[in-house]
C-alpha cells in the first residue's frame, strides 16, 4: 500500500508539471478585461521552457511584444502605453514552438477595453455589495455601464505566494450591478462619468480581515512592531501530531468508536469544544478509475480538513458552508480506500449537521453515480490540547499571497481601501502596520508611489471608545506617505451597524480624491484640517486650513463632540463656537485648557464640516500616550 501511495504522489507531480507546460494565462487576463491606459501593459503567463511568446492587442498599431519563456516556463511582455479606447478588441497570445514536433498554441482574450484600472481591497465594508446594502433597487438604467467592468478575486488564504487567483471580469449591467462591491461601484461610476473612459475595478476583499493578512511576510518580519504578529500565529499553528498517523491507511483504528454520520459531537456522546477524527474505509469502484471525483459532506460545525488515502483534498473554516471537495483523477484508484475527516469545534454544537442526502461521493461527470457516505464511521477524540486556529482572514500574509500577489504587476492606476475595524484593539500598532502595507504593495508593483486612497472607519458602538478613536488617528498617520488620501465618514455611519448602508457618499468621496489628485479636475476633495491652537484666557482657539473653508455645521446647529482638558488630562464636554476658520472652545470645568479632542469615541456622530460639505475628521491636540500603546 505504501508503494502504491508513493507512486500516486509521483504521478501527481508529473501531471502538475505537464499541466504547466501548456500556454497558460492568469485569470486576470480574461474576456471583458480593462487594461490601464497611458503606461506599459504587463502581460504574463506560462509556456514551454524556451518557447517564444507573441502578444498582440489587435487593431492598435505597434501593440505587439515578444518574450521567451524561462527555464521554469514563465514569460512576461510589456505592451507599449495604450490610449483609452471603448472599442472592444482581442488580445491574442501565441507561442512559437522550439521544436517542429510541437504545434503552436494560442489564447484569445475578447472584448478588451483600455481605460483606468483601480484595485479595490479591504474588509467587509469594501466587500459589501449593492444588494447587501439594500441598494440593488438603484436606478438600473444608471447601472447599465458597458464601460465599467469588475474582476472579483476569490477569497483565498494560503501560506505561500500564488501565481493565480480564481476570478472573472464582469460587465456592469442591470443584472450584475447588485453583486458589485458598493463602494467600488460608486467610485467607478463617478470616474466613468467624469473621465468618459472605460473603468476596470479589481475587487479583492475579505470581510473581517486584518491588515497583516494583506501584508507580505518579509515586511512583517522586518519590523519589531509587527514581528509579534508572526509569533502569535506560530503559536496557533502547531501541527496536530495525530495527523500523520490518523490519515494513513495503515493506521490501526480497531479500537476506535463507531458512530453514525451525520451527527453532532453531542449526539456522539462528546459535547466538547475540540477536535474529533473520523475515518471511513470503503472500496473505490473500478468504474471510477482515473476520473475526477467529488466528495460532499454537507455543513460541518466549525472547521474541517479532509484526506483521501493520506492526500489532503480540502479544508473549510465556515460552519454554515456545504463542503464540496474535488479528488484529482490521479487519486481515483479502485480498491481499498480511506476517507479521513478532522473536525474542529470552537464553541456550540460541533460535528456533521446534515442533511443525510448531502454526504456522498462520485464522479463529477456522472451526477447520477453516487455512493452515500452516511452510516457507520470510526471516530476518535483527539487528546491533544485544543488550540483555536487563527481565522483564515487573519493569518499574516495569507491574503496577500492568495489575492494580491497573483495580480502583480497587472497595470493599475492606484488602489482604494476600506479596512481597519479588525485592528481596532491594536490601533497603535496600526500606525506602523498600515503604512508598511501600502509601501509593500507599491514595491511589489514597481510603478512608483501609485495613488492609495482609503476610508476612515465609520461610527459604530464597539464598546471601546478610546481604541476606536485611536484607530482612526492611526489611519490618518498614513497620510505622511505621498499620494495618499483619507475619506471621512463620521456623517454617514450607523452606531448600531458596523456595515452602514450609505456607501454612495463613500465611493463618491474616494472618487473626488482621484479626480483632484490624479486627473487634475477642479473639485474639492478634502475637508479643513487643524493647523494649530492658541490659548486665550480660559478658551482654547483651534485654527484650521484648507480650500474647503469657512467652517460650517452639517445641521446648522452649534458644533458638537468637542472636549477640553487641563493639566490633569481629564476631558470634559466643551462649548464650541465657529468663527470662519477657527473654533473657540470653553468649559466651566477647565479654567486653564491644555488639550482638546473632537469626536474622540467609537460611535461619535459630529457635525463640523467645511463649506464644501465634507465633514471634518476626528482629532486631538495632545500627544499623550495611546491606550493601545504596546499591544502587538
Amino acid at each position: 500500500m505504501r508503494n502504491r501511495i508513493a507512486l500516486t504522489a509521483c504521478v501527481v507531480l508529473s501531471l502538475v508539471h505537464s499541466a504547466r507546460a501548456a500556454l497558460e494565462l492568469p485569470s486576470i487576463f480574461s474576456d471583458r478585461m480593462v487594461l490601464q491606459q497611458g503606461r506599459e501593459v504587463p502581460v504574463w503567463g506560462r509556456a514551454l521552457p524556451g518557447e517564444q511568446v507573441r502578444v498582440t492587442l489587435e487593431g492598435v498599431d505597434g501593440a505587439t511584444a515578444r518574450a521567451r519563456a524561462d527555464a521554469s516556463g514563465r514569460w512576461m511582455v510589456r505592451l507599449p502605453a495604450l490610449a483609452a479606447s471603448s472599442t472592444p478588441r482581442n488580445l491574442r497570445i501565441r507561442t512559437m514552438p522550439v521544436s517542429r514536433n510541437l504545434e503552436p498554441e494560442e489564447r484569445v482574450v475578447t472584448d478588451v477595453l483600455v481605460g483606468e484600472v483601480w484595485l479595490c481591497s479591504g474588509q467587509s465594508n469594501m466587500q459589501w455589495t449593492l444588494d447587501r446594502c439594500g441598494q440593488s433597487d438603484i436606478d438600473l438604467s444608471a447601472a447599465d455601464h458597458a464601460q465599467i467592468r469588475m474582476f472579483n478575486a476569490a477569497m483565498t488564504s494560503v501560506p505561500e505566494p500564488q501565481d493565480d487567483v480564481e476570478g472573472a471580469w464582469v460587465v456592469c449591467d442591470r443584472s450584475t450591478a447588485p453583486g458589485f462591491s458598493a463602494v467600488a461601484y460608486y467610485f467607478g461610476r463617478s470616474l466613468q462619468r467624469s473621465l468618459d473612459v472605460p473603468i476596470g475595478l479589481i475587487h479583492a476583499s475579505w470581510g473581517g480581515s486584518t491588515a497583516e493578512a494583506w501584508t507580505t511576510r518579509s515586511t512583517l518580519e522586518s519590523m519589531p512592531e509587527t514581528g509579534p504578529i508572526l509569533e502569535r500565529f506560530a503559536r496557533m499553528s502547531v501541527p496536530d501530531p495525530d495527523t500523520e498517523d490518523f490519515t494513513s491507511i495503515l493506521h490501526d483504528d480497531a479500537e476506535w468508536e463507531t458512530v453514525v454520520l451525520p451527527s453532532t459531537f453531542a449526539d456522539q456522546g462528546h459535547d466538547i469544544d475540540g477536535v474529533i477524527w473520523y475515518r471511513l474505509h470503503f472500496d473505490l469502484p473500478r468504474a471510477w478509475d482515473g476520473r475526477e471525483l467529488e466528495v460532499t459532506l454537507g455543513p460541518i460545525d466549525d472547521a474541517d480538513v479532509v484526506w483521501l488515502n493520506g492526500f489532503k483534498i480540502g479544508e473549510t473554516m465556515n460552519a454554515g458552508a456545504d463542503r464540496r471537495y474535488l479528488v484529482p483523477p490521479v487519486l481515483a484508484r479502485p480498491g481499498p480506500s480511506l476517507l479521513t475527516v478532522r473536525v474542529s469545534d470552537f464553541g456550540g454544537i460541533g460535528g456533521f449537521t446534515g442533511p443525510v442526502p448531502k454526504l456522498r461521493m462520485g464522479p463529477v461527470d456522472a451526477p447520477g453515480d453516487r455512493r452515500m457516505l452516511t452510516g457507520p464511521w470510526l471516530m476518535q477524540v483527539s487528546e491533544r490540547p485544543f488550540v483555536r486556529p487563527m481565522s483564515a482572514n487573519h493569518r499574516p500574509a495569507h491574503l496577500y499571497n492568495g489575492m494580491i500577489n497573483p495580480l502583480v504587476p497587472f497595470g493599475i492606476r492606484g488602489a482604494i481601501w476600506y479596512q481597519g475595524e479588525s485592528n481596532v484593539d491594536r490601533a497603535d500598532q496600526y500606525s506602523t502596520l498600515f503604512p508598511a502595507m501600502i509601501e509593500d504593495w507599491r514595491a511589489a508593483w514597481g510603478q512608483g508611489a501609485f495613488p492609495f486612497y482609503y476610508v476612515q472607519i465609520a461610527p459604530y458602538d464597539y464598546g471601546r471608545p478610546l481604541e476606536c478613536a485611536e484607530l482612526r488617528e492611526a489611519q490618518g498617520d498614513a497620510l505622511r506617505l505621498p499620494a495618499t488620501g483619507m475619506v471621512i465618514t463620521m456623517d454617514v455611519g450607523d452606531p448600531r451597524d458596523i456595515h452602514p448602508v450609505a456607501k454612495e457618499p463613500v465611493g463618491e468621496r474616494l472618487a473626488l480624491l482621484a479626480r483632484a489628485d490624479v486627473y487634475g479636475q477642479d473639485v474639492v476633495a478634502r475637508a479643513p484640517v487643524l493647523r494649530g491652537t492658541e490659548v486665550e484666557g480660559a478658551a482654547l482657539i483651534l485654527r484650521f486650513e484648507g480650500v474647503c473653508l469657512p467652517l460650517e455645521t452639517l445641521d446648522g446647529a452649534v458644533p458638537t463632540h468637542f472636549e477640553l482638558a487641563g493639566a490633569d488630562r481629564i476631558f470634559h464636554p466643551a462649548t464650541a463656537s465657529v468663527d470662519g476658520e477657527s473654533i473657540r472652545l470653553t468649559c466651566d470645568a477647565v479654567s486653564e485648557p491644555v488639550a482638546a479632542r473632537y469626536a474622540w469615541s467609537d460611535d461619535a456622530e459630529p457635525n463640523l464640516a467645511g463649506a464644501c460639505g465634507l465633514p471634518v475628521g476626528p482629532f486631538r491636540t495632545d500627544e499623550w500616550p495611546r491606550s493601545t500603546a504596546g499591544r502587538r
